[in-house]
């Protein structure tokens, strides 16, 4: 069995096209749905805070320094 997964909402319009499309060259094609859930993170963004009030640094500086260390 091959499996084609469509990883975008089609318009029911479409998605009928290209059943009968496969259909028409004798595929055995059906359409099942699943609804696709994000996982749920619990972030604390409290545990956070003031992590960096001590510190004279902005977000720019910080991405400059990050992305530099990997080279």
């Amino acid at each position: 069995m091959t499996e084609i997964i469509l990883k975008q909402d089609i318009d029911k319009n479409k998605l009928d096209a290209l059943i009968a499309f496969l259909k028409s060259w004798n595929f055995d094609a059906e359409v099942k749905t699943k609804s696709v859930q994000k996982a749920k993170i619990k972030n604390d963004f409290s545990l956070s805070v003031g992590l960096w009030s001590n510190h004279n640094i902005d977000a720019k500086e910080l991405r400059t320094k990050a992305w530099s260390r990997n080279k």
